[in-house]
């Protein structure tokens, strides 16, 4: 088992942050969060629940005021997230020149006659 896979103590002791899943509402077990990186006191936590499957990366703070947290639900494994943790950022020029693109009508035929 690698660091990467141990919760830390505040996290698994302390407080349970996420008790519940938001997509099925299922109990989360927080033994099933794996930390993706983490700093001190700050921590990059992600968690599928058991039910549904469901993926939810949280950013876990412990400060002197005690510990808070946000989290996002997300289509990325922890593998995806654990990848593109480093990458550079999108520009805002990429994403207008995707826009541009998959708003091409060829673009549009080129994937139905993929699909087919």
């Amino acid at each position: 088992m690698s660091n990467f896979d141990k919760l830390p103590y505040f996290f698994d002791e302390e407080i349970k942050l996420i008790a519940y899943c938001p997509l099925c509402d299922a109990d989360l077990n927080p033994l099933q969060a794996r930390v993706v990186e983490g700093k001190e006191d700050l921590h990059l936590v992600h968690i599928q629940c058991h039910k549904c499957k469901g993926f939810i990366l949280a950013l876990v703070l412990k400060t002197a005021n005690g510990i808070s947290s946000v989290g996002l639900i997300t289509d990325l494994s922890f593998n995806d997230v654990y990848t593109f943790k480093d990458k550079d950022r999108i520009t805002a020029d990429e994403i207008i020149n995707i826009h541009k693109i998959i708003n091409k009508r060829e673009f549009t035929e080129r994937i139905i006659k993929n699909i087919n």
